[in-house]
């Protein structure tokens, strides 16, 4: 059941949306067309009488499959959320950042101020040949598809593999690159003001 504060609302929001001739939005409120043909012709000292006299005329209804909706948005937003701050204290690059998430550098900067994660200028080194060799292994039994070109967009393995080498974030991307597309890795690794942005952080 409604109060007169919302029954106000509700005839007020409607009689707007008539005036506007939005009537698709008029409906979504829950008339139908006669009711809002009916509404717009009541004088206000009749509106005023619906609203007081009769407050049961209208009541409140919950859109499940909206409200559901929204739900599942908020917590994919959480989770977004988490896992970027993750990937930046395990030491991603602004590349990867910006591939996985599409932030910008300046959104990379600023999340990095609040999490307190210091920036580090120049060129992240690679792994010693044993490391590697010990990532490459832990690396195929984290991985669907250790070989596969895809596996370079598998995230949460090389967050895993971050964790447990204490590998930076950009380094393990970087890693795989080479493991699966030698030739894509070499391109990539060309620019060194990327680097000096894959080093902030960790890496960028």
């Amino acid at each position: 059941m409604m109060t007169p504060q919302f029954n106000h609302a509700l005839f007020n929001q409607a009689l707007i949306l008539i005036r506007e001739g939005d009537m698709r939005r008029a409906r979504a409120l829950g008339f139908n067309d006669q009711e809002l043909q009916r509404l717009s012709r009541l004088q206000a000292s009749q509106i005023e009488a619906l609203i007081h006299e009769f407050p049961a005329v209208a009541r409140f209804e919950l859109d499940h499959q909206t409200f559901d909706a929204a739900l599942r948005r908020i917590d994919r937003d959480q989770d977004r959320d988490v896992q970027v701050d993750q990937c930046i204290t395990l030491g991603a690059s602004v590349q990867m950042l910006s591939t996985f998430f599409g932030m910008t550098p300046n959104d990379c900067s600023s999340r990095r101020v609040l999490l307190g994660v210091p920036s580090r200028q120049g060129r992240l080194p690679m792994p010693e040949e044993a490391v590697e060799h010990d990532a490459w292994n832990r690396w195929q039994t984290i991985s669907r598809d250790p070989s596969s070109v895809d596996a370079v967009e598998d995230l949460r393995g090389m967050i895993v593999l971050a964790e447990e080498t204490d590998l930076p974030l950009a380094v393990i991307w970087s890693l795989i690159k080479q493991w699966t597309t030698p030739e894509q890795a070499r391109q990539d690794s060309v620019p060194a003001e990327e680097h000096e942005g894959v080093m902030r952080a960790g890496v960028a």
